[in-house]
């Protein structure tokens, strides 16, 4: 590869991530002048991996909300198959405890339908909706209303809510 070619990736890549042409020239190096690996590593290398799930998906909370969950479980060691799944979920830090059983919740009720789905865990992910994520609404109609036609129209906000909690508490989430 000739000079005026690195020049140009470099250029690239330092204008692409917002960075300096130094950092741009150390990962296009690391990585064999492949673009595209050179700004993940600059990523990897300037947020958590919490951060770039959230940035990633931020377009749909909700699905942001699963993956940020999946990479506690897989960091933490927890399977599906695990019998003591909910106990390890709950030695968790209680912030990120909350936000797996919310996630896992909303799985569920994906998965089996809102009416079953008011029959697991309902209290403790009421609880973490009304006090944590400060909608009361949303709790009082799971505990109270049982609406599945109101609990899908707050559901958006639900999601928003759950991914401003996770970036107030990120540095609990995985690293």
């Amino acid at each position: 590869m000739d000079d005026a070619r690195r020049q140009q990736l470099t250029e690239i890549v330092a204008a692409k991530a917002g960075v300096d042409v130094a950092c741009a020239v150390r990962h296009l190096a690391l990585h064999d002048y492949d673009v595209a690996a050179a700004l993940r590593g600059i990523d990897a290398e300037r947020y958590t991996l919490t951060q770039r799930l959230l940035n990633k998906y931020r377009r749909d909370p909700e699905d942001a909300l699963q993956h940020v969950a999946l990479a506690v479980l897989q960091q933490e060691g927890i399977r599906n198959d695990s019998v003591l799944r909910l106990e390890r979920i709950a030695a968790l830090a209680p912030q990120v405890a909350s936000v797996v059983t919310l996630a896992e919740w909303l799985a569920y009720v994906d998965w089996e339908g809102f009416d079953s789905a008011l029959y697991l865990n309902i209290d403790a992910v009421a609880a973490f909706i009304a006090g944590e994520l400060c909608l009361p609404e949303v709790a009082a109609n799971l505990l109270q209303a049982r609406d599945a036609a109101v609990f899908e129209m707050l559901r958006p906000a639900l999601a928003t809510a759950a991914l401003l909690f996770i970036e107030r508490h990120i540095a609990l989430f995985p690293r």
